[in-house]
């Protein structure tokens, strides 16, 4: 495109291209009230070039109970749609979807100790609601109806959510077991299955590259569970370590994981195979993903 006597305009569509490009690798970061989008390729040595932010603190979409109170401490952070869209959920209390493109706020709910989030075909979004007077179960609402709860099944420090799209099913991450659940209904799911996991405090919840694996994470390692063999298992390479709070692959191989290092946060998000570290020195980061379109 020619760009002569409109050079803002075309600075303008060169920002949006680099915000919101399909190619290079991308990767989400989460922590206090903010989600970050930052550009792997594009950063150099230890220093993240971040191409997009949300900060709830100035999202004048959101009621002010939520804007400055419910998303201080985010915890996760999704992509979805095609990446034009990110699932947030906050520790302090809420949830929400967010339009990458505009920022603008398309759904928020009130969850106690939010500490996941997945999005459902139907419209529906589930909530993990970990340890709290009020939590310590799987929640489920409509899109259209953010304000009512449709459904809830208790599940002891409910920690991650992964839907699977190839079996159709929902996989929730508790304080030891794993469970498996199915839509049974426009407003209700229906538990499946249910498997211990090898170890307490499960935490991460994430699919594995294939569609047949998902990581689990608990207080003393890392594990990958077979979805069609039903077990857990070591596998060489994956990065392990106690309380490992995020954890995810690109189909190249590449892992993307955070540690804490100071309480539940960290200042860095590490990568391996190959290894790559990125340093967030004014953020208490808590995930961080791979932001797949």
């Amino acid at each position: 495109m020619k760009c002569k006597h409109i050079f803002g305009f075309c600075a303008m569509l060169l920002a949006a291209a680099t915000a919101f490009g399909q190619s290079g690798k991308k990767f989400l970061v989460c922590g206090d009230s903010k989600v970050l989008l930052v550009d792997y390729d594009r950063s150099k040595d230890s220093i993240p070039e971040v191409t997009w932010v949300w900060d709830a603190h100035e999202a004048a979409d959101l009621p002010e109970e939520y804007r400055s109170r419910m998303f201080n401490t985010m915890d996760d952070c999704k992509a979805i749609n095609g990446g034009k869209q990110i699932l947030v959920s906050s520790s302090s209390g809420a949830i929400a979807i967010v339009n990458l493109e505009d920022k603008k706020v398309v759904f928020h709910a009130a969850v106690p100790n939010a500490h996941s989030i997945a999005l459902l075909p139907g419209n529906l979004v589930a909530a993990a609601a970990s340890t709290h007077k009020a939590g310590n179960k799987i929640m489920l609402f409509n899109i259209a109806r953010p304000g009512k709860v449709l459904y809830t099944d208790s599940l002891y420090s409910a920690h991650g959510l992964v839907w699977d799209a190839k079996r159709q099913r929902l996989f929730a991450l508790g304080y030891s077991v794993l469970r498996e659940y199915r839509i049974a209904s426009p407003d209700a799911l229906q538990l499946e299955n249910e498997w211990n996991i090898p170890g307490i405090g499960g935490h991460e919840l994430q699919p594995a590259p294939g569609g047949n694996h998902l990581f689990v994470t608990e207080h003393h390692g890392s594990w990958v569970f077979d979805i069609n063999a039903q077990k857990f298992s070591k596998r060489k390479g994956l990065p392990d370590a106690e309380n490992v709070k995020s954890l995810g692959q690109l189909k190249s191989g590449q892992y993307i994981y955070t540690i804490p290092e100071e309480s539940w946060w960290t200042f860095h998000v590490k990568f391996s195979a190959p290894e790559r570290s990125f340093v967030f020195p004014d953020m208490h980061v808590y995930k961080a993903r791979w932001f797949t379109n």
